[in-house]
């Protein structure tokens, strides 16, 4: 459990208000992207633009300091909004193990199978270009296991939720407890599987990230299209509970 002090919580938080704000992130571009910059928009956003390449990324990436065994529980959060064709574009919401560039988890083209390049890793993923069924990926890899095994049936969910569409500002939020089970949110509403391979009837993903790892938080965007595409972040929050 964690340390029972005034500040028994590791806590980041970052809104992006300042020109300075973001000077503490891992700015990771490919090519001819731009690095991350604060977007003229209301409320302070970074934005994120891929180079013109298609499988050219452009991601923020904070430092590996959370992990899921301190409890709190361990928490993501951030909110996005797709500025370029939500079709064309490969996105990642979540939590990974380098503050190298790397899409941590994706979906293999033409199918719904997952390539899970993250050794540990998990998020919420969106690749309509990429993906069979169109819908919010929730996945996590534990030691290079997939939580749930492969394909549709551990990847999306049933719900009302299913997709982006551009320019319309969503929520996405992670909650990891002390053994490595995740809870999903988006729009904070719960998404899940139901009780199905690696889903638990409480609609905790199990084993969806090794609780003894440490991690980052990170927003990725990746292109499917010979062309840029772009990602605003609104803000990005991580917490856990202080190793005792």
């Amino acid at each position: 459990m964690p340390r029972q002090t005034g500040f028994g919580m590791v806590t980041l938080f970052d809104d992006f208000l300042l020109s300075a704000d973001h000077s503490g992130w891992n700015d990771n571009t490919e090519n001819s992207g731009t690095a991350a910059q604060l977007a003229n928009r209301e409320d302070g956003y970074i934005e994120l633009t891929t180079g013109t390449t298609i499988g050219n990324r452009s991601q923020i990436t904070g430092e590996r300091v959370f992990r899921a065994e301190s409890g709190g529980p361990l928490t993501f959060e951030c909110a996005a909004v797709m500025i370029t064709d939500a079709t064309e574009k490969g996105v990642f919401y979540g939590l990974t193990d380098v503050t190298t560039i790397e899409n941590p988890i994706e979906v293999t083209a033409a199918s719904d199978a997952l390539t899970t390049t993250a050794t540990d890793g998990v998020g919420i993923i969106f690749d309509e270009d990429q993906s069979t069924t169109d819908r919010y990926f929730l996945v996590g890899v534990d030691s290079d296991v997939d939580a749930g095994g492969n394909g549709v049936m551990a990847a999306t969910f049933a719900g009302s939720i299913s997709s982006p569409t551009s320019g319309t500002d969503q929520s996405f939020k992670l909650m990891i407890d002390p053994a490595g089970a995740a809870h999903f949110y988006i729009d904070e509403t719960e998404v899940h599987r139901g009780n199905v391979s690696g889903w638990t009837n409480d609609r905790a993903l199990t084993g969806a990230v090794s609780p003894d790892v440490n991690l980052c938080p990170t927003v990725l965007v990746e292109t499917r299209e010979s062309g840029a595409n772009t990602l605003y972040a609104d803000y990005i929050f991580a917490a856990k509970g202080r190793n005792p």
